[in-house]
């Protein structure tokens, strides 16, 4: 007993900056008891559950995820400012450490929500193809994030923030003033990601352009185009003409004008309208919609005939026109119809 008061007595006696070494020691248990109670925690709480059976939401599952990582980041913080706020420091020392910590879990934190967002987008694109939360989405809420972070952060370091906040609304105006293109692309995008008129992958028309969608953006959509280039069309100019998404279609019109010669005789004009819908019917995915003696041309009489493809795929559907052409072709070689060509006859008087 007279060795451990004299141990004590002999800790408290030697004293460096205003600690003495008992005071030292017990700083550093409080510190490894921090870090061992939370290392305990993580390993025997946290990695007993299995999150892949318990938890079925994929946001509630990546947050979890990213918790179990980020939370032995926050344990050191803490850790370290137990044990430094047990020892005697100086006034400034101390506002300095306070702040220290503050900054550093306030950025964990904010770094933590925002890599929820982007993990849970990247886990769900890598299972289904698509991206649950819009890209442009996640960089506003991301942006969002970061502006209240440092907010929070400088409002806890002195600064006067409702200061910064009135001069930002008033900032804010002339900004707004000064980008209203880029502002009306930012609404436009939100009209297009709430209103949906397309997405991602579809093939669309907008003006004479047809091309398929390869990313919605914030300002702008990249379209590629038939051509092969990839085209750069803002929000605005999108959502202001008439778009035409064939991925919605369950069919598509074709609308044909079959001339033939005016040398054909009456019999055999009154039986082309069957021939014609004859030819349609041979093709298992077209769907004869009618057909009609349309006009008297300057050399030909026009059949009008109208049909649809039971396909959205473009290629699908170009295919589907092939073969009814092929047929009407086939058909009209067997009943000896000739197909009218522009043609003079000069009579000589």
């Amino acid at each position: 007993m007279d060795i451990f008061n004299n141990l004590i007595d002999f800790l408290e006696g030697h004293k460096y900056f205003n600690n003495s070494l008992l005071n030292y020691i017990i700083a550093i248990l409080i510190f490894a008891s921090i870090i061992a109670v939370i290392t305990v925690f993580i390993r025997l709480v946290l990695k007993k559950i299995n999150l892949d059976r318990n938890v079925t939401s994929p946001f509630l599952y990546t947050f979890f995820t990213i918790f179990r990582k980020k939370l032995i980041y926050i344990t050191y913080a803490l850790a370290i400012y137990g044990a430094l706020t047990y020892l005697k420091t100086p006034e400034v020392v101390t506002k300095i450490i306070d702040k220290a910590v503050l900054v550093y879990i306030a950025l964990i934190i904010i770094l933590s929500l925002t890599d929820i967002f982007k993990t849970y987008n990247n886990t769900s694109a890598a299972r289904t193809g698509r991206n649950p939360i819009p890209a442009g989405i996640v960089t506003i809420i991301q942006s969002f994030i970061w502006i209240i972070g440092a907010l929070f952060i400088f409002s806890n370091l002195g600064y006067n923030v409702s200061t910064f906040v009135t001069g930002l609304g008033i900032g804010g105006i002339a900004v707004a003033l000064a980008a209203q293109n880029i502002l009306g692309d930012l609404f436009n995008y939100l009209v297009i990601l709430f209103d949906k008129p397309f997405a991602k992958g579809d093939l669309i028309q907008f003006n004479t352009s047809v091309g398929r969608v390869e990313y919605v953006g914030i300002k702008s959509t990249k379209i590629r185009s038939s051509n092969g280039e990839l085209l750069s069309v803002s929000n605005t100019d999108l959502t202001k003409t008439i778009i035409h998404n064939f991925e919605m279609a369950e069919k598509r019109r074709q609308v044909s004008i079959i001339g033939v010669e005016y040398e054909t005789s009456v019999e055999m004009l009154h039986k082309i309208p069957d021939i014609l819908e004859q030819a349609v019917k041979s093709v298992p995915e077209a769907e004869f919609v009618r057909v009609h003696f349309s006009a008297f041309n300057a050399s030909s009489l026009d059949f009008e005939l109208v049909y649809f493809i039971t396909t959205n795929d473009y290629v699908e559907y170009t295919k589907g026109v092939q073969k009814v052409n092929f047929a009407i072709l086939d058909i009209f070689a067997e009943k000896g119809i000739n197909f009218a060509y522009p043609a003079q006859r000069v009579i000589k008087m």
